[in-house]
């Protein structure tokens, strides 16, 4: 939970292990320098995941932190009916809305997959709205923000920037239900099989039987035990033989779920106003806490600068003033 309205995950790329360097440690720093950005842009504006991803990679560069990941920032517009996306390579969503019949169906949503997703399906409780598109430059390379050793200051094509991300606006509902994960998920559970889970843990009618927390401990369990089930067919062996790789079973991997509920604003179960960001375990990298200090610094000095500034200026108006006062005192008599 990165603020009031956005929530998002990051996933470090596992690959830095082999240079003795902590593949959390970038994705870590990457969500709590989401965390911290949120709370400086909503003193300005509403809340957007592009600005707030841009500019938590741009405390991340002046960190010098070494690393890579993806990313996924997700919030609710909370005056349109909408959600706002950001996402760096194959982390992602899934929006899922209730089947035709279901008392809180109606028309198909433009910009969704309402139309398309077999609407009435004999037995389907859900049907995915949308799906978050990935972004890999090949199999298996996510796109990823990052810095490697040899980075210098000038932009490193090595990685992507924020500028890259894909950024997508999508139509929500009361009832919709939001699930927000690494690859870790989507490489071992397929649609289908997400759906059976979660439909299996919500009762008829408009209510659930299962909070959000209960559903995402639940779809991350399961995604673990296919992780590690070598018999399976799973989504990433499917893809890694469409691409002439054997592969054979689950793919062992993180796995992060985050599951929310799109509520109505008369819903009595609405979030509290008095809530607390959450940036996962463990603590901030140094290197980040020494950028956003030095940043800090930065920008008291400019404050400080502009109010001097603005000082002097009243200063020289006053004067002005007085001596203009003076004049007229002066012709006066």
């Amino acid at each position: 939970l990165l603020g009031p309205h956005m929530i998002g995950v990051a996933d470090g790329v596992g690959s830095w292990w082999e240079g003795g360097i902590d593949p959390a440690a970038f994705a870590r720093g990457l969500m709590f320098a989401s965390r911290n950005s949120c709370t400086k842009l909503k003193r300005e504006e509403e809340l957007d995941p592009a600005k707030v991803l841009l500019d938590a990679w741009h405390k991340m560069q002046i960190s010098r932190l070494i690393g890579s990941s993806t990313a996924c920032l997700v919030s609710l517009d909370p005056h349109k009916t909408e959600l706002r996306a950001a996402n760096i390579g194959d982390s992602g969503f899934l929006l899922l809305r209730r089947q035709a019949g279901s008392s809180s169906m109606v028309e198909p949503a433009l910009g969704t997959l309402d139309s398309a997703a077999g609407i009435g399906a004999a037995g389907r409780k859900l049907h995915i709205a949308f799906r978050s598109p990935q972004q890999l430059r090949a199999f298996n390379t996510p796109y990823q923000l990052g810095r490697a050793p040899d980075s210098g200051d000038a932009p490193d094509d090595r990685f992507e920037t924020p500028q890259d991300a894909s950024l997508v606006r999508v139509p929500v509902r009361p009832g919709d239900i939001l699930v927000l994960a690494t690859d870790g998920l989507f490489d071992n559970v397929d649609e289908e099989a997400l759906l059976d889970l979660i439909e299996g843990l919500l009762t008829e009618g408009s209510g659930t039987g299962a909070s959000p927390q209960q559903l995402a401990d639940a779809i991350a369990a399961r995604a673990k035990e296919l992780s590690l089930d070598k018999s399976v067919d799973s989504p990433f062996a499917i893809l890694a033989k469409d691409n002439d790789i054997l592969w054979g079973g689950g793919r062992p991997d993180d796995i992060t779920v985050l599951v929310s509920h799109i509520l109505d604003r008369a819903d009595a179960r609405a979030p509290p106003t008095d809530w607390a960001a959450v940036s996962g375990p463990g603590e901030p990298p140094p290197e980040l806490l020494e950028a956003e200090a030095l940043l800090a610094a930065e920008r008291l000095a400019a404050e400080a600068r502009t109010a001097s500034g603005l000082g002097a200026e009243r200063e020289e108006e006053e004067e002005v003033e007085r001596l203009e006062e003076e004049a007229r005192v002066g012709a006066s008599r």
